[in-house]
């Protein structure tokens, strides 16, 4: 999987160098692979407004493929904001790929997760710890995966209590809630589904054998409460980069 690691020092600064040339507009392009290894290539940005969006025309992403195996697509955000729009969102997952942001003079890499709603569910691989690390990773927050091997083995372990912790999460001991927070579940004695909460009454969540959705924090949740989490690096505006993607609208 490509990470920021994989660019030499000369193609982070080309990609620093066209973004502050680009400005008030957003600048676009791609990294390829090829035999001299990752390479940025510079394209035009067509959108009509192009201060507030971009858009890369299909000869110019023909001619990006001839030049090699595109890895990932590359934009800015001149305003500074550090997270990808909901169109932006839309187009990653259509794209498939990784996408490189250009903010504050940073780069930032957003893997191409699935939309946060409308996920089938497998264990271990789409499920409610998935979603929930999937969606702190939109807002800029990372924290490695744990195994998984049983659903109610893993919850007779208290699996998430163990894991939380060394993802950067603690628990909340007053009993408040704040959007950003990840709330645990327990039926059986033992935390076994995990939530996070959005604000409002809101959570988004992925139960066993259903499709991850978005909805009301009802009576039933809260009698159900097992404990309430927060991570050490939340900031309340990261809510924006979750709700962006929770534009993609669901099919029934």
């Amino acid at each position: 999987m490509m990470d920021l690691e994989v660019l030499n020092d000369d193609v982070r600064q080309m990609i620093l160098d066209c973004a502050e040339e680009e400005r008030p507009s957003e600048m676009c392009g791609v990294v390829v692979f090829n035999y001299d290894g990752f390479e940025f290539l510079h394209l035009k940005n067509v959108a009509d407004r192009p201060s507030e969006t971009f858009e890369i025309s299909a000869d110019a992403w023909l001619a990006a493929e001839r030049a090699g195996e595109v890895a990932a697509v590359v934009h800015s955000h001149p305003n500074g904001e550090p997270f990808l729009s909901g169109a932006d969102r839309q187009m990653q997952v259509h794209t498939g790929l990784p996408w490189i942001l250009v903010t504050a003079g940073r780069l930032k890499l957003f893997r191409c997760v699935p939309h946060l709603r409308g996920r089938q569910f497998e264990y271990g691989k789409t499920d409610c710890f998935t979603l929930i690390r999937d969606a702190f990773h939109l807002a800029g927050i990372d924290f490695r995966d744990h195994e998984r091997t049983n659903i109610d083995r893993d919850a007779a372990a208290d699996s998430f209590v163990r894991n939380l912790p060394d993802g950067g999460f603690s628990r909340v001991s007053d009993g408040t809630l704040q959007a950003g927070d990840v709330i645990l579940t327990a039926t059986g004695g033992h935390a076994s589904h995990a939530m996070l909460y959005l604000g409002g009454d809101w959570i988004l969540h992925h139960a066993y054998n259903q499709l991850s959705c978005r909805v009301p924090y009802t009576n039933y949740w809260a009698h159900v409460t097992h404990s309430v989490w927060r991570h050490r690096d939340w900031q309340p505006e990261m809510i924006a980069a979750i709700e962006n993607d929770l534009l993609h609208r669901v099919d029934p």
